[in-house]
Parts: structure tokens; C-alpha cells; sequence
């Protein structure tokens, strides 16, 4: 009889790669649109919001062509006490363009002009967001322990 084990040896080094037994990191943009009343702009149920169908994202490369950006809209979502009440605008494709300079993006929503859209990436982390030249904030209405709400994006139209 032969055995063979196979095992995953870490090193402690900050500039490797994965292991084959460790979680991959994505990068991600992640961004709830809200009305001026507060009202989630991602849920169709709600009067004014947009459909998946009405939310163009892209970028304009070097020669002037429009390039769409996959995204995905994202559920409000609960786990445990804690509760995010609004759909998210979801793209990792975004992320990991602007991880190469592609910063300046454009969001258009139904009839609306489109917003430029210009992030800039800390490695993995999505650490800032424009919109129109304006900082977009972070979500705040999470406990201060909530990694993943506190890196959504909270845009006001």
C-alpha cells in the first residue's frame, strides 16, 4: 500500500502568491445608488429606481472606443444582527482595471447624463471612489467591525 500526502507548506512572505489551500483575494468595486430621499435606486421596486438592463458601465480606451465594464447588481443581504438594506452595483472587472491606471469610468443610469466614475485602488482595496469629481463615502450605517459594509460605496443622486 502507498500513501501520499499532499500538503500546502506557507511561507511567510508578503510578495507571494497563494497557495493552493488559500482563498483567493478579488479585487472589487461595490457601490449602492440612492435617491435624494434615500430610497435604494437598485431596487426595482422602488419608484425611480433602474433596472440591470438600464445601467450602462464603461470606459473609453486610447483610441476612443467605448468599452463596456461587466457588473453585477447585488441583493440587499443579512447575516447574523447585521443588515444591509440596499442592492449593490458589483464589479470586480472595474477593480482590477483601474489596478492597471484605467481610473476614469462612466456610469450611466436610464436618461440621466453619465457620472464619471474615477477609483483608485490600495492593492486589493477600493480606497477611493469620484463621482463628477466629488468623493463618494464609504457606507457608515454598519458596526464598526463590518469589513465588507464598510467598503460599499454609498452614492446620493
Amino acid at each position: 500500500m502507498f500513501i501520499v500526502g499532499i500538503g500546502c507548506k506557507k511561507t511567510i512572505d508578503p510578495g507571494g502568491g497563494p497557495c493552493a489551500c488559500s482563498p483567493t483575494i478579488e479585487s472589487y468595486l461595490s457601490l449602492s445608488i440612492k435617491g435624494s430621499n434615500g430610497s435604494d435606486l437598485l431596487n426595482v421596486t422602488n419608484t425611480g429606481a433602474y433596472s440591470k438592463d438600464q445601467i450602462q458601465l464603461y470606459f473609453i480606451d486610447k483610441s476612443g472606443t467605448v468599452q463596456p465594464v461587466e457588473f453585477q447588481i447585488r441583493q440587499a443581504f443579512s447575516y447574523g444582527t447585521t443588515t444591509y438594506a440596499f442592492n449593490q452595483l458589483f464589479s470586480s472587472r472595474m477593480a482590477s482595471l483601474a489596478q492597471i491606471n484605467i481610473n476614469t469610468f462612466f456610469l450611466k443610469l436610464g436618461d440621466r447624463q453619465p457620472l464619471e466614475l474615477n477609483l483608485k485602488m490600495n492593492g486589493f482595496k477600493a480606497e477611493k471612489l469620484l463621482a463628477n469629481q466629488i468623493e463618494v463615502p464609504l457606507e457608515t450605517s454598519a458596526p464598526n467591525d463590518d469589513v465588507y459594509i464598510k467598503s460599499i460605496f454609498s452614492l446620493k443622486l
